[in-house]
């Protein structure tokens, strides 16, 4: 092995080019990218709807500052210079046929806000669910309000708890852990660059080499601990095997393969199998499902300033929060605005999480496009709000090499347990470390799981694990540091 050690990365999503590109910089001069899909981008992903590409996965930064490398990927690569920064009007409807009062509808959402953005620690057991409903009825009890005004405050927590659940990505509160974000890392105000997500991928692959990056292979199975002889005759301790039959022996393997794929993955796909505790730990913590749905419409029946609207059924309390299937028209009710107009053209993006983002993705774009309409029309009071001309939804779910969308934290777990599955393997029959195989993606690091800068910091960490490993210099960087590959 000497100072040339293979290395294979396995998944081109950002924690995957994010550890090869690191790699590189840090001189490792044999790595690959082994890619299932078609594509490059793992959760990132575009799609083209109307006039334009969209982001049909990630497409918020959580954290607008320089405290954070994806931010300042795409600020260096120019790529927020059409990004509306300003928050659009937020528009909300009754089901009763009336528009709820601007001013009510902010002050409770913020006040609903206030209340599940709370950092918790020392909660083990509890859950969101609970410890959201409870405040919510004393936050309402604390007001002096009529009781119908009452009942349009409900509506709106709600609406606030329903919003937290896409976030997270679960089906519900009451499955969520209270301190999941006990170890968060702030990195500041969430910022939706729709549409300008996607381009980073291409961005961040433009230096390394074209022939490193495989795409349309699948593997089946990752051989660990062994002695495999390449035609070389070199002895590599790990093999990996794609579906077509192609082998790849290497020294170390990173697997970024999202922890929905991990669950779903046969317990033959490792060879030996994984460690008992790291096995718990993938079955333990959570993987939600958040689909959304594009509908593209020839003139804008909202507000043009308008960047949000909001759907409030008068029979909903935080308690009763749910997003059961049966109940799936009752979970799309929130929608962002598409901006700039010039850009998108008349966009509309309905957001949906747990089985009611998986049931959605076993109905027919027809079937959306009308019970949609028939939504707004009876929230709205007006009958003539069109259909719209083209409606694209999203199937992360259905995805065979994400089934998903993000890892969340379930109740009575600590999120702790993502450093075990971040822990690499090593040879069990000597007792050097050795680093066969190694972990990255969003669900391995405690800190800042779920979001994409989770991720590429995740893949990151493990090139710098190797580097060290190596005793190669690891060079300090700065947030706004990225790499180039060499």
């Amino acid at each position: 092995m000497g100072s040339s050690p293979k290395i294979v990365v396995l998944g081109a999503g950002l924690a995957g080019i994010g550890a090869a590109t690191k790699l590189k910089t840090l001189g490792f001069k044999d790595v690959t990218i082994i890619e299932a899909s078609g594509e490059a981008g793992g959760r990132i992903a575009k799609a083209c709807f109307g006039k334009t590409w969209i982001d049909t996965g990630a497409q918020f930064i959580h954290g607008a500052s320089e405290a954070n490398p994806v931010y300042c990927l795409l600020k260096q690569h120019g790529l927020l210079t059409d990004v509306v920064i300003e928050d659009g009007t937020e528009l909300m409807f009754h089901s009763k046929g009336h528009r709820v009062s601007a001013d009510l509808a902010n002050r409770v959402y913020e006040a609903g806000e206030e209340i599940v953005r709370q950092q918790h620690r020392g909660s083990p057991g509890k859950n969101m669910g609970d410890y959201f409903a409870e405040n919510s009825l004393g936050l309402v009890n604390s007001w002096r309000v009529s009781d119908e005004e009452k009942m349009d405050i409900l509506s709106i927590l709600t609406l606030v708890g329903k919003s937290l659940l896409i976030d997270i990505g679960a089906q519900a509160l009451n499955s969520v852990a209270l301190d999941s974000w006990q170890y968060y890392t702030n990195m500041g105000d969430d910022l939706n660059i729709e549409g300008n997500m996607f381009p980073l991928i291409a961005k961040l692959l433009e230096d390394f080499p074209k022939d490193c990056l495989l795409l349309d292979r699948p593997v089946v199975k990752i051989s660990w601990d062994g002695s495999f002889c390449d035609h070389d005759k070199r002895l590599y301790p790990v093999s990996v095997e794609c579906e077509n039959g192609e082998k790849f022996l290497c020294d170390h393997v990173v697997v970024t393969f999202s922890l929905g794929c991990l669950k779903a993955a046969p317990v033959t796909m490792f060879d030996p199998q994984l460690p008992d505790d790291k096995r718990e730990v993938i079955e333990k913590l959570g993987f939600g499902c958040v689909n959304k749905i594009f509908l593209l419409y020839e003139k804008a029946f909202w507000e043009r300033d308008a960047g949000s609207i909001s759907l409030l059924w008068e029979d909903e309390t935080p308690a009763s929060l749910s997003t059961d299937s049966p109940q799936w028209q009752k979970n799309i009710q929130f929608f962002t605005v598409m901006r700039p107009r010039e850009k998108f053209g008349n966009v509309l993006i309905g957001w949906c999480t747990g089985s009611v983002a998986q049931h959605i993705e076993t109905m027919t774009e027809a079937e959306l496009s009308a019970a949609i309409t028939c939504n707004f029309r009876r929230f709205m009071g007006n009958p003539c709000i069109p259909c719209p001309k083209m409606v694209l939804r999203t199937q992360w779910h259905s995805k065979a090499f994400v089934r998903g969308s993000y890892s969340y934290i379930p109740a009575g777990v600590d999120g702790v347990i993502m450093d075990q599955l971040a822990d690499p393997l090593s040879s069990r029959k000597n007792s050097s470390e050795d680093l066969q195989v190694l972990f990255a993606g969003e669900a391995t690091i405690k800190n800042l799981y779920g979001t994409v800068q989770g991720a590429l910091l995740s893949g990151y960490r493990e090139a710098e694990r190797l580097s060290q490993h190596y005793g190669r210099p690891v060079p300090s960087s700065t947030p706004c540091s990225s790499p180039t590959a060499i």
